[in-house]
């Protein structure tokens, strides 16, 4: 009986890796969404700021319009440990048009916007890594096979996001739940990886169930590249070390407290 449960379920997701998004979930079509039939016949730019104007206009899922509260013990520079609480959005910028829910893959330029829009920061890789940690939902990470500009279509990125909420739901997850290693993150540094690379996206993450990055800290793509893979999770600049509030951007450039959320 166990062994044919595991094949039942082995050939579930067998499938469900191997079929379009589209037809994962047969209730949810390209058409279904108005905002990516839209959003695909854009230009990058266009794209961005449609992006931009629909978040911001607090066009997405109920469950995205708060945080998610995470405490964690972490050391100073010094080796002293201290509780940290983070305020962070329990998933990946999402918008919601038509009752369906689009995880838009956007550029650091506009995640900064938006970040800074609504008094928030992007998460530097350490942070990433708390976020899995902490997470009620995770998903084994899924791509595409790479052909040419493929991974840049618009196309894409709604079936990867499709994708990703199939493979929650089949797993038993509820949207609104803390979920992380379904993408990898636009990230920021207190260091950059490389100083001769002004003008690049950071990305790192994509983890796997046992904890495991795919993708290292890299910022070899220019800030104009976002690829279906790519996700912006927001962290509130509220930052609480001890009890006492501090302003995100603030603890990154304090010389002893740094650590805290930061690995570099």
């Amino acid at each position: 009986m166990k062994h044919s449960l595991r094949n039942s379920a082995f050939l579930y997701l067998a499938t469900l890796m191997l079929l379009p998004a589209c037809m994962v979930r047969a209730q949810v079509q390209r058409g279904d969404c108005p905002f990516y039939e839209k959003f695909r016949t854009l230009t990058l730019e266009e794209r961005e700021e449609l992006a931009y104007a629909e978040i911001l206009a607090g066009n997405v899922p109920e469950y995205m319009k708060g945080f998610v509260r995470i405490t964690t013990r972490q050391k100073d520079l010094n080796g002293k440990t201290h509780h940290v609480t983070l305020f962070v959005k329990p998933d990946y910028l999402t918008v919601l048009s038509g009752n369906v829910p689009f995880i838009v893959p956007l550029t650091p330029m506009i995640a900064g916007r938006i970040a800074e829009s609504l008094d928030c920061s992007l998460p530097t890789p350490k942070i990433v890594d708390i976020i899995f940690h902490h997470a009620e939902a995770t998903a084994e990470p899924f791509n595409y096979i790479p052909r040419e500009y493929r991974n840049l279509d618009p196309d894409l990125f709604f079936d990867h996001s499709q994708v990703i909420f199939a493979q929650l739901r089949a797993a038993g997850k509820k949207p609104g739940m803390l979920t992380a290693g379904t993408k990898k993150d636009v990230v920021i540094t207190r260091v950059p990886p490389n100083l001769s690379r002004t003008r690049h996206v950071i990305i790192y993450g994509w983890h796997r169930p046992d904890g495991t990055p795919i993708q290292p800290v890299y910022d070899g793509h220019i800030n104009t590249y976002v690829d279906y893979s790519h996700g912006v999770r927001l962290i509130s600049n509220k930052v609480l070390v001890d009890g006492k509030e501090y302003h995100y951007q603030e603890l990154l450039r304090d010389p002893i407290l740094w650590p805290l959320i930061s690995g570099d």
